[in-house]
C-alpha cells in the first residue's frame, strides 16, 4: 500500500454493521413507544442519545476515506478517530481483563456487571465485543491509515484517546 492509498472497507464495515445496528435499536424503539404506547424513559432517552452518537461515528469513518473528508483538518480527523477507536475499546477490553483476572483466580467475581461469568455474562461479553470491541478495531485501522496518509505525529493518538475515554465516562456517568 503506498502512502497515497487508504483502506476504505473499514470504513463501509463500519457503515454497515453500526448502521445495521442503529436500525435495529431506532425501530425497536419506535415500536415500543410508538406502537405499544410504552413511556420513554430516562434509560430509554439515553439509549437513544447513545444510537445518534454512534450515528456520528458512522460520519467520521466515512469522512476519513471519502473526498470531501479532505475538508476537515486532518490533526483534528486524526484525534477525532482515535478518540472513537479507544472509546469503543476500552469497556470490551477492560472486561476482558476482568474475566481473565477472575478466571486465573486473581479476584473473585461479583456475579454482576462485567464480572458476570454466567451464560448471560458470558454472551453480554461476546456482544461487547461485537458491538463495540469490532467498530473499534476498525476505527483503530482508519486511525492509522488516517496518519500515515496524512504523515501525521503519533502524539494525535493519544489526546484522541483521552477525549474518547473522557467521553465514555461521561456516558458510563449518564447511565448510572
Amino acid at each position: 500500500m503506498t502512502t497515497a492509498e487508504v483502506r476504505r472497507w473499514p470504513a463501509y464495515t463500519i457503515a454497515y454493521g453500526i448502521g445495521a445496528f442503529c436500525a435495529v435499536v431506532l425501530g425497536t424503539a419506535a415500536f415500543q413507544h410508538l406502537w405499544r404506547d410504552d413511556p420513554l424513559t430516562a434509560d430509554g432517552i439515553v439509549a437513544l442519545g447513545a444510537t445518534v452518537l454512534r450515528l456520528g461515528t458512522i460520519a467520521v469513518a466515512l469522512v476519513a476515506v471519502l473526498p470531501w473528508g479532505r475538508r476537515i483538518p486532518a490533526p483534528l480527523l486524526s484525534m477525532a478517530l482515535w478518540a472513537i477507536a479507544i472509546g469503543q475499546l476500552v469497556y470490551p477490553v477492560a472486561e476482558t481483563a476482568v474475566k481473565a483476572a477472575i478466571l486465573l483466580g486473581l479476584i473473585s467475581p461479583l456475579d454482576k456487571g462485567i464480572s458476570n461469568m454466567s451464560m448471560t455474562g458470558w454472551f453480554n461479553f461476546g456482544a461487547a465485543w461485537l458491538i463495540w470491541g469490532v467498530p473499534g478495531v476498525l476505527f483503530t485501522l482508519l486511525a492509522l491509515d488516517h496518519r500515515r496518509t496524512h504523515r501525521l505525529s503519533y502524539l494525535w493518538a493519544p489526546a484522541g484517546a483521552l477525549a474518547g475515554t473522557a467521553a465514555l465516562a461521561a456516558l458510563g456517568l449518564l447511565i448510572s
